[in-house]
């Protein structure tokens, strides 16, 4: 499993995710994953690029039955993290 559905498992109980495809493209990592959680499910795409001074060029895209968000940015790995768990939370309060 990728290092994003693990970091969305650590930080998210009851969560369930079911990687359906992972690769490495140069530098950049790219994960689709399908998350279910409390019987809805969604399907997340995230890709990653490091950069120089420990900047990481993202973007994630999240569909759920009654809600796609498409963000994107270029963070630091902490900013990152906290970024993603924001939005991933917010979808998930609207499922």
């Amino acid at each position: 499993m990728g290092e994003f559905a693990e970091m969305l498992e650590r930080e998210f109980s009851g969560l369930k995710t079911t990687e359906i495809y992972s690769t490495k493209l140069g530098n950049r990592n790219i994960e689709i994953i399908e998350v279910e959680i409390k019987g809805s499910k969604m399907l997340v795409m995230f890709q990653d690029e490091p950069m120089k001074h420990d900047l990481h060029r993202w973007s994630l895209i999240i569909t759920s039955a009654k809600n796609t968000r498409t963000i994107q940015g270029m963070d630091k790995l902490k900013t990152l993290k906290m970024r993603i768990k924001e939005n991933v939370r917010s979808i998930m309060e609207g499922m």
